[in-house]
């Protein structure tokens, strides 16, 4: 087997186990089967984001149309522009697995630390898509920024729910930790971006 497939997660693992978060979202505990979450699968979700750093890239874009004036000028400022915010994206992407970490010590949830992280990461890539929803909208249709700023309300709130739901499964039914994590990766996702937005604007 190559670095390169024991790094990146085929197309078959990817379709498993966004299933496995269908199922979640659904409110259906046996979705957490389909996730790989021995040590070798553990460290593979990680590489969910190579999914979609494009989408992530895509949606960095939206910052020019917001404010025209931090579109790039040249070829080596739109290198530059996303070298950092796939930085910062893969920041958002490491940074949640290390707080699951110390949460899973704190509330005696260690033994559920490693389908934490993998559920989470594969939200990563499933919470992306949805994003590029909204985004792809403002391209193909001509929307006010009302109703442009409400879609892309609705789709954030989605997310956010649907994290929670899929936590507290994934936590065994622990309400209040799934709650707790919920509003710290929000808080997290939320410093995370309005760093990058003041480095990239910069």
């Amino acid at each position: 087997m190559s670095a390169n497939t024991d790094l990146i997660p085929s197309r078959f693992e990817a379709g498993r186990s966004l299933a496995g978060l269908f199922y979640l979202t659904l409110k259906r505990p046996e979705g957490l089967k389909l996730f790989d979450v021995s040590a070798e699968g553990f460290w593979r979700s990680f590489g969910a984001f190579a999914w979609a750093w494009p989408v992530q890239c895509f949606l960095w874009t939206g910052m020019w149309r917001a404010a025209p004036e931090t579109r790039p000028l040249g070829a080596g400022e739109y290198l530059g522009f996303f070298i950092a915010s796939t930085a910062f994206d893969i920041a958002a992407w490491i940074l949640p697995a290390i707080l699951l970490y110390v949460v899973a010590q704190v509330f005696g949830l260690a033994d559920k630390f490693t389908r934490l992280v993998v559920v989470s990461n594969w939200f990563g890539l499933f919470s992306a898509y949805i994003g590029f929803f909204p985004a792809a909208l403002r391209y193909l249709l001509p929307l006010s920024d009302g109703v442009s700023a409400l879609i892309t309300l609705i789709s954030y709130v989605m997310v956010i729910g649907l994290y929670y739901r899929i936590m507290r499964i994934s936590t065994g039914g622990e309400n209040l930790v799934a709650f707790f994590i919920t509003v710290m990766m929000v808080m997290t996702g939320l410093t995370i971006s309005e760093l990058a937005y003041a480095t990239l604007a910069d």
